[in-house]
């Protein structure tokens, strides 16, 4: 089995392997929902990583967006009135709780001042 898993390690793009971790990570935690079974307008926590993020001027206040990846999907939240957080960045994991909003013709998800936990 070892030999089976160093062949795949080394025929499978290293973008799959990062998401099957990133998934496992995500997995662990306990009391989390997975953001592809995440309801709108339902409280819900999610674990994930910062996949990317922006800054967007709302009503004239700026906003911080940032959208999480569990690996199952993906998630906006979005901190009004801040340019920056610090320990928020790019690539960093972290546990989200709020409530979610659909938005947009796909329905992705939108989460407004989240409380979170870095991890």
């Amino acid at each position: 089995m070892p030999l089976k898993k160093l062949f795949q390690r080394f025929t499978v793009p290293d973008t799959e392997l990062d998401v099957e971790r990133l998934r496992r990570f995500c997995s662990d935690r306990e009391g989390v929902t997975r953001i592809a079974d995440l309801k709108a307008r339902a409280e819900g926590t999610v674990v994930g990583e910062i996949q990317s993020m922006r800054i967007v001027p709302r009503a004239g206040s700026p906003s911080l967006e940032a959208t999480i990846s569990d690996g199952s999907g993906t998630i906006v939240v979005v901190w009004t009135g801040r340019r920056k957080i610090a320990g928020v960045v790019p690539g960093k994991r972290l546990v989200v709780s709020g409530r979610g909003a659909a938005t947009g013709p796909r329905g992705r998800l939108l989460v407004f001042n989240p409380v979170y936990e870095l991890l």
